[in-house]
């Protein structure tokens, strides 16, 4: 039977903040709202009806 290797956390975080920031990279101008949301905290987030 097969010993299945694994990855260290921190080791795995690295590499899925490196793949997301990868997918990122692709996207359209049209994603910069996800950026301006991203740098803002909670607070900024809509509530009630606006929340979806």
């Amino acid at each position: 039977m097969k010993q299945i290797k694994h990855e260290p956390k921190p080791q795995m975080a690295a590499r899925f903040e490196a793949e997301a920031r990868q997918a990122l990279a692709k996207r359209s101008s049209q994603g910069r709202f996800l950026d301006i949301a991203a740098s803002k905290d909670r607070s900024w987030e809509p509530v009630g009806r606006l929340a979806g």
